[in-house]
């Protein structure tokens, strides 16, 4: 059991750094006056669904590494439902605004910190990311039905 919950934390790393490698590039790319609306910290709809694309993509590799780790299908149940926990306490926890109109440059880190996400996103990523660490542990759960 020890060893399925060690594989869930490595996973949720590898996701959280996976993620944070891609959304870097991504930020790097688009820059603040595509990734907010004009002079605001509001996220436009095109900038959350870019998200919704490269979030399974990085709850997919960690649910492959948590499938490397783990020692059978309790590992994944254990990941999915951390995503879950936490993704739910993201949506719950109301986000700080930032006071007045965004600066027209901003560092990645300001923007995290002051970006307010469409209501609808925050409760669709945790579904969004569950769904691809279950894709991503698919071998680990084969693996496990046949054994039994």
């Amino acid at each position: 059991m020890l060893r399925n919950i060690l594989a869930a934390i490595v996973g949720y790393v590898a996701m959280a750094a996976v993620l944070f490698i891609l959304f870097s590039l991504l930020w790097v790319t688009v820059g603040p006056s595509r990734a907010f609306a004009p002079g605001s910290w509001e996220v436009p709809v095109g900038w959350a669904l870019v998200q919704l694309v490269l979030g399974p993509v990085g709850a997919y590799i960690g649910g492959q590494v948590c499938a490397w780790v783990a020692h059978d299908a309790k590992g994944a149940t254990i990941l999915i439902g951390l995503v879950i926990v936490m993704g739910v306490v993201n949506a719950l926890i109301p986000p700080d605004v930032a006071a007045g109109p965004r600066p027209d440059d901003v560092s990645m880190m300001e923007a995290t910190a002051g970006a307010q996400q469409p209501a609808w996103f925050n409760w669709l990523n945790p579904v969004v990311g569950a769904v691809g660490v279950w894709f991503g542990t698919g071998r680990l759960r084969a693996r496990s039905g046949k054994a039994r």
